[in-house]
């Protein structure tokens, strides 16, 4: 297993310590945006913030500003262990309006990447554009279905594909759509909770290997082949302590969602090879290397 390089020696990820450093004045930090870095300023005490920031589930009292980073300093820690190319050409589905992906990405590359994403909700693409709007990087938002990535894009064109807490995403549109729910137009979070209790309706009658797991699947057999060989797929999910409990919420599912794509992955013959991070809980986060 390996972890982050750092003078030689092989150091396990997401340190605590190291994290806040990132956060407060180093690579992450200063590429958040004006606000974002104005925030974290003034916040007390923000290692222990971090510390809950990194718990999962994660804790009733957290601080959003330092989660956001936190977030953020994650992936580029990643990034920093597997080594891609400081030119990296990044390939995020299902965005929404989470920046953390697109900050690794620049403070990894000192905007010498590219990215781009397939964001399918209108007002999620609206609020993210102002928080990535001062980054040096080549950026580009495409509104579809990300089922539709073949349409837009070259295989073997990207160095990592990064689903960052999107398979509940596309797992409550699958589910949403046929239901009547227009994904593209509607105001997300709001609207949030009716397509969890439309996915834990389909997961408890067993309807998911029909309606989610094919649309699931599309999406990340479509990566696999828009990176090149070498390059990764990265996921992560994270749960809120507050949900537990909560009778409309199917915590188990949500709960074990970085488990069940590793099997579905697994059963679908993919040339894709997992690759463990010390440091990295495998429960919350799963990396793939593709194959040649």
């Amino acid at each position: 297993m390996n972890g982050l390089h750092r003078n030689d020696t092989w150091l396990p990820l997401w340190e605590p310590a190291r994290m806040t450093r990132e956060i407060t004045e180093g690579a992450v930090f200063q590429c958040l945006d004006p606000a974002a870095r104005a925030e974290l300023a003034a916040i007390p005490e923000v290692g222990a913030k971090v510390i809950g920031a990194l718990q999962h589930p994660k804790p009733l009292d957290i601080c959003m500003p330092v989660l956001n980073a936190v977030l953020a300093a994650q992936y580029y820690e990643v990034f920093q262990a597997l080594q891609p190319p400081r030119n990296l050409a990044v390939y995020e589905p299902c965005v929404g309006a989470s920046n953390p992906v697109i900050v690794a990405t620049e403070a990894y590359s000192e905007g010498a990447a590219s990215y781009l994403t397939i964001n399918l909700n209108r007002r999620l693409r609206a609020q993210l554009q102002p928080r990535i709007a001062h980054l040096r990087m080549p950026i580009r938002i495409i509104e579809d279905n990300a089922q539709r990535a073949l349409a837009h894009l070259a295989p073997r064109s990207f160095d990592a594909a990064c689903f960052h807490h999107a398979v509940n995403d596309i797992l409550q549109t699958a589910v949403s759509e046929p239901r009547g729910m227009d994904t593209t137009a509607v105001d997300w979070f709001p609207s949030e909770r009716q397509m969890i209790e439309w996915l834990a309706e389909d997961a408890k009658a067993g309807r998911l290997a029909q309606r989610g797991r094919p649309e699931l699947m599309q999406i990340v057999g479509d990566a696999a082949r828009l990176v090149r060989p070498g390059g990764y797929l990265l996921f992560d999910h994270w749960n809120w302590c507050r949900f537990i409990g909560v009778e409309w919420f199917p915590w188990e599912l949500f709960y074990n969602l970085i488990p069940m794509t590793r099997s579905w992955i697994a059963e679908s013959g993919l040339p894709l090879s997992e690759v463990r991070l010390d440091g990295v809980d495998p429960q919350w986060f799963h990396i793939l290397r593709v194959e040649a």
